[in-house]
């Protein structure tokens, strides 16, 4: 493994630029990159961003620890990069990592066991490392065996697990005393074909928040807000009703506002299933508050109606596609982009609250072979080949508390395909601006905003390598994620090529960067 510090700096002032420090008095305030040799991009290296903390970098190895789990290896480093510990802890083999959460100075990791393994006795361990001390705490559990985790929190030393239930159709949570390992199962709403597709907990008022999606037809779905105790009774539950309108709720997240006010948001479609009878793609935005129970309002918010929508279509597409929807849908039926999207959580910012929403499509590519019939003739066979998810823009939108637009941008994504369907763009909100930025092939995309207008168009900036000599070949699952006030953390694979000692000198790392935004 290797390090170094003093790689490059992403500034802001007012344009985005590419500053390099090489003043080794800025030690501390410099930014670092990490390398660590890999075999092949299949291999198992993450990170956890921990805040001002630092950051922890682990992988699954291949030793066993015992007959029945594999050592799991973590590196502490704080936030110069500078390396404060390693450790390993063993974990169930059946297992695999799904998600981390970071509370005060610990960070909790969730492994569970894939459906077919679900039967063996412990199908799921948190593990909790109190990062400044290298602590390791290790729980086991076991969920119903045709449940798969959907929502992982941590609060004070209980877990609470969200679960979706395909084979019973009923949406639960569970409970997990952390110091004693006594299990709560709480049912979410009421029996049906259910999907939990937000969950939160409230310590303030000590409740369960949760939001469900429930199937009532192949055209009908429905939204509940719920609310329980956290002994699991209810406090109320509430529909999201779409008025009448005919419209099907597709994704949705909630936001509180400030004491019983809730503000819902998230994607509609037109009611145009797909062959599984679900709805995939987005005709819109929808937004519903709810105070103190009740539902006071739904808006909805046709993506061809986004002022900016033009920036990820070209504008005489646009115009072709409403002057369609006046010409085919005279009775008032809405004619839909038909976007796939991947929606964020909602965020509060300077009294708004921002959706985004990245767009993305299926690709496949056709491969053919020649076959033989019983008589010896030759015939061509061909057959489809899924390459990834392609990423082609976001959608950022802005609502007041009633749910009513006050803003649209987007921004074009290029070259990032994909086989995981997770976010790609990074925000950095200042005071009155918005930097959008993400990470393909190497390179930082980033756009400043002004809410509807755009400052600075899109930039490209190549961070530094360990040697000037050293050259990007390839990179592959780059990530840019958040870490602490104006930091980032850039992560993924590549493969580099030093110049200087010729072709054949190529070597795969999984890197780290740490990159600074300033205005």
């Amino acid at each position: 493994m290797q390090y170094r510090t003093g790689l490059f700096s992403l500034v802001l002032i007012p344009l985005l630029t590419l500053a390099q420090q090489h003043n080794p008095a800025d030690f501390y305030d410099k930014p670092l990159r990490i390398e660590v040799a890999a075999q092949s991009d299949k291999e198992t290296y993450r990170i956890i961003p921990c805040g001002e903390k630092g950051m922890i970098l682990f992988y699954q190895s291949v030793e066993a620890a015992n007959e029945n789990s594999t050592r799991w290896y973590f590196f502490y480093y704080d936030k110069n990069l500078q390396q404060v510990w390693l450790k390993s802890a063993p974990v169930y083999s059946s297992l695999d990592f799904k998600t981390s959460i970071l509370t005060s100075d610990t960070v909790n990791l969730f492994f569970e066991a894939d459906r077919k393994q679900k039967k063996q006795g412990v199908n799921f361990q948190i593990l909790r490392i109190i990062v400044p001390q290298g602590m390791f705490i290790l729980n086991n559990g076991q969920m119903p065996e045709s449940s798969t985790m959907a929502f992982f929190r941590i609060i004070r030393q209980k877990a609470f697990i969200g679960l979706n239930d395909d084979e019973n159709n009923q949406v639960r949570i569970l409970v997990l005393n952390l110091p004693t390992g006594s299990v709560q199962l709480f049912p979410v709403g009421e029996d049906g074909k259910s999907e939990l597709i937000f969950f939160s907990v409230d310590t303030t008022e000590r409740v369960m928040k949760s939001l469900i999606s429930k199937r009532i037809s192949k055209r009908e779905t429905q939204l509940s807000l719920i609310r329980q105790r956290l002994d699991g009774s209810l406090v109320y539950e509430t529909t999201i009703s779409n008025y009448g309108s005919g419209r099907l709720f597709h994704q949705a997240a909630e936001i509180g506002i400030q004491n019983e006010e809730v503000l819902v948001a998230g994607t509609y479609t037109q009611g145009i299933t797909s062959k599984k009878g679900a709805p995939d793609e987005t005709t819109g935005f929808f937004t519903s508050p709810v105070v103190t129970s009740l539902q006071t309002s739904v808006n909805f918010y046709n993506l061809l109606d986004l002022k900016n929508i033009r920036q990820l279509l070209d504008e005489r597409d646009v115009l072709s596609l409403r002057k369609k929807s006046m010409k085919k849908n005279p009775s008032g039926q809405e004619f839909s982009l038909d976007f796939s999207v991947l929606l964020h959580d909602l965020l509060y910012w300077e009294g708004e609250y921002i959706l985004v929403a990245e767009t993305y499509f299926p690709q496949y590519h056709t491969e053919s072979f020649t076959d033989y019939d019983f008589y010896g003739r030759p015939f061509t066979n061909s057959y489809s080949v899924f390459d990834g998810y392609r990423f082609t823009g976001a959608m950022i939108v802005s609502f007041n508390e009633q749910g009513k637009l006050l803003w649209d941008n987007s921004m074009e994504i290029r070259n990032i395909l994909t086989f995981s369907l997770n976010p790609k763009i990074a925000l950095y909100p200042g005071s009155d601006e918005i930097v959008i930025a993400y990470l393909s092939e190497g390179k930082i995309a980033s756009r400043i905003i002004k809410r509807n207008e755009t400052v600075e168009k899109t930039t490209y900036s190549e961070p530094e390598f360990l040697s000037s000599n050293d050259k990007l070949l390839s990179e592959t699952f780059g990530r840019l994620v958040f870490w602490y006030d104006n930091y980032f953390l850039c992560t993924g694979y590549q493969e580099i090529r030093d110049i200087s000692k010729g072709s054949n000198d190529k070597r795969l790392v999984f890197y780290c960067n740490k990159i600074r935004f300033e205005r």
